[in-house]
């Protein structure tokens, strides 16, 4: 296999310059051409290939365990750009998958139930496109002496409803909001149930719009909490979050939010500058149209 990406340096380090990523993306093209599933709704689109393809060419993994499956895309690139890789491919629910392979370690439980003492954690990536609370992750990365992490949905304070490493290397603490419609009939049901059970946290803000109602969560700052993430932020050597194709597009990426809370949305949203201006790429109308969808500052951290 080859060298691992060995350089010792500081937050957000440059991992990768402009003139590579521009260089490289005409061979990612024709290799996504050839991707077996061309609609792969809720599943990761040409930014996020993008960045992993590139990624898993730079770092060149032995062994990598990928939580997270869905129809198994992201498993297809791995196996295709890392010939003599291993594979894990971990999901709670396998039965979604339009890709299966005979040479990929397929596990439906969640990673944490596995035991990985074998495997070389110098070569081991773990690719984190599991939707899970990374502070839930922090403890068994460390029991296990993992160093490699690739972290898809790697959103910032108030767009998300879990903690992503950008917060924690942002020194941020979640503060977490639940919009519930009045048309949602199920979910009002719920909350009036709540409501009259006192099933609330003390301090938590419930406002009453015209369309919804806001539910914002008191931010549970604990010391347990803050001594894992400072012992995290301790051990990362390097922290760097992938930028997207074209510039970002703020309304593409959260149409769904902004047409239905648009007041509660936060303007400042910190994202890498674009690998091209708009008018330097060339794309297909299929391919252009999945840029920006779903974009969420991937990033890659290595421990030391």
């Amino acid at each position: 296999m080859g060298r691992w990406f060995e350089s010792i340096t500081a937050h957000h380090t440059l991992m990768f310059s402009k003139s590579h990523l521009k260089k490289n993306f005409s061979e990612f093209l024709t290799f996504y051409k050839n991707r077996p599933i061309k609609n792969n709704q809720s599943g990761m689109k040409i930014d996020h290939c993008y960045a992993l393809f590139t990624l898993l060419k730079k770092i060149k993994p032995k062994y990598v365990i990928e939580s997270g499956v869905w129809k198994g895309q992201t498993t297809w690139l791995i196996k295709n750009v890392l010939k003599n890789s291993k594979i894990f491919s971990i999901d709670i629910d396998l039965s979604q998958r339009d890709l299966i392979y005979k040479n990929v370690k397929y596990l439906e439980k969640d990673i944490t139930k596995h035991n990985w003492s074998k495997l070389d954690k110098n070569k081991t990536l773990i690719i984190f496109d599991d939707h899970v609370c990374f502070s839930k992750r922090l403890n068994f990365i460390k029991k296990n002496k993992f160093k490699h992490i690739i972290f898809d949905d790697n959103l910032p304070n108030h767009h998300i409803s879990y903690y992503t490493p950008k917060m924690i290397v942002e020194n941020q603490y979640l503060v977490k909001k639940e919009f519930i419609k009045y048309s949602n009939f199920f979910r009002l049901i719920k909350f009036i149930i709540r409501i009259i059970k006192k099933d609330f946290e003390r301090n938590t803000k419930i406002n009453f719009f015209n369309r919804y109602i806001k539910i914002t969560y008191p931010i549970k700052n604990n010391k347990n909490l803050k001594k894992n993430f400072d012992s995290f932020k301790k051990k990362v050597q390097i922290y760097y979050e992938f930028p997207p194709i074209t510039k970002f597009n703020y309304k593409k990426r959260f149409i769904k939010i902004l047409t239905n809370f648009k007041e509660f949305v936060p303007k400042n949203y910190k994202v890498k500058r674009p690998i091209f201006s708009n008018s330097e790429t060339h794309l297909p109308k299929e391919l252009k149209s999945e840029l920006n969808v779903q974009y969420s500052n991937i990033c890659y951290i290595k421990l030391n």
